[in-house]
């Protein structure tokens, strides 16, 4: 963790010596910044919130201060300052990965609670900003892949987790070679991964699926939008199979290794279904609606 906020101190401290103050807060800048240097984080903090005292909004020192609190173990207080300007200047790409960094490294205990995963969403923010940034795609990617106990920052969550952000249904319908209905299913339990690689792919369904429809509905009092989709299946024409388990991914960049281009392979929604067979020459149809509140 020290390690990443001392790259996010050094990128700020360039920006010192671009700006113009007064003799006094200049000084009190140069000292804080030695203080940084010798990982004095304490100091630091002590001479940052005197500057801020006599410039209410000064960014670089709140900026720094978010990094020395980080470092000296108060990430609350560290968020708090990144916030601070990010109130003011909402696509400040500084600010924006600090908090990115200081969530990824909280515990993700729920849906409603789970800080890699408010990580990842402003990840996906600054993306939007900065869409070709192969960095900030690398940390977004880091999200979705597992670490030493093999689990991922964090999981998709079932759909019952999203306190009605989500909903998703999922009808498969299986007929013989005859045309003859053979079995009607519907999900019995589906996880979502919400974001927006998740929309996105939802987008792509409108060219390689059928009665494709992207619209704005309302369900109750809340507006959401909702993607209809059919896929049809022949896959089982030549053996017979036996499904449960449907899943949906994207494939995306992950940087290079030894001049090679490395892709990852992230789920997006999973879900469950009744057990069923399908014989030879039977064909399937896959009918998805997924909606988000809005």
């Amino acid at each position: 963790m020290k390690f990443v906020f001392f790259l996010i101190t050094t990128i700020m401290f360039g920006g010192i010596m671009m700006n113009a103050y007064g003799d006094s807060v200049d000084e009190m800048h140069d000292s804080a910044y030695e203080f940084m240097k010798m990982e004095k984080f304490v100091e630091a903090i002590e001479m940052y919130t005197k500057i801020l005292e006599i410039e209410e909004y000064d960014k670089t020192a709140l900026l720094n201060r978010a990094v020395a609190f980080a470092n000296s173990g108060n990430e609350e207080l560290g968020l708090t300052d990144f916030s601070l300007v990010l109130e003011k200047d909402s696509k400040n790409l500084t600010a924006l990965n600090g908090k990115a960094v200081i969530l990824s490294d909280f515990e993700c205990k729920s849906y409603n609670n789970c800080g890699p995963l408010q990580s990842l969403q402003i990840l996906e923010k600054m993306l939007e900003i900065d869409p070709g940034n192969e960095d900030i795609q690398l940390k977004r990617n880091f999200m979705f892949k597992n670490g030493l106990d093999n689990i991922p920052k964090f999981a998709i969550f079932d759909v019952r987790e999203t306190n009605g952000d989500y909903i998703v249904n999922i009808q498969q319908i299986v007929r013989d070679r005859d045309g003859n209905l053979v079995s009607v299913i519907e999900n019995a339990g589906t996880s979502i991964s919400p974001s927006i690689l998740t929309e996105k792919y939802l987008d792509r369904q409108e060219e390689g699926s059928t009665n494709y429809k992207k619209e704005i509905v309302k369900i109750g009092e809340n507006d959401y939008i909702k993607w209809h989709y059919e896929i049809l299946n022949n896959d089982s024409e030549r053996e017979r199979k036996f499904f449960g388990l449907s899943k949906s991914g994207v494939t995306v960049a992950d940087g290079e290794e030894n001049g090679r281009q490395m892709t990852l392979k992230i789920d997006i929604m999973s879900a469950i279904f009744p057990a069923v067979n399908i014989d030879v020459g039977d064909s399937r149809i896959k009918i998805v609606e997924v909606f988000k509140k809005i």
